[in-house]
């Protein structure tokens, strides 16, 4: 049996030449063959391409000393929780008496 799933990743990339830096987004699809063994193969614009810690060049000197940094999560604000019907049935009376 094949297992097959795709992430989304974000690698950072600064030139240790010219202190460049530049966010990369890249596909990551992960194929498992049910046996131990997994595959990654890494996309850009839906072409595969080389991992994100090989053969990079600087965008602005082209420089081939780069370093590859996989970029932090994003911490998405806490959701807010959902009011209670008396806070609600407030609102409406509120809005009743045009005071809100």
């Amino acid at each position: 049996m094949r297992t097959t799933w795709t992430s989304h990743e974000s690698w950072t990339f600064e030139c240790l030449n010219c202190s460049a830096a530049w966010t990369e987004e890249l596909e990551v699809r992960h194929c498992a063959d049910g046996h131990g063994n997994e595959a990654v193969v890494y996309e850009r614009g839906g072409h595969p391409c080389m991992t994100p810690w090989l053969d990079r060049c600087c965008t602005a000197c082209q420089s081939q000393n780069v370093k590859a940094l996989a970029a932090r999560p994003v911490a998405h604000a806490e959701v807010p929780r959902a009011r209670g019907g008396e806070d609600v049935a407030m609102v409406f009376h509120l809005r009743r008496m045009h005071a809100w």
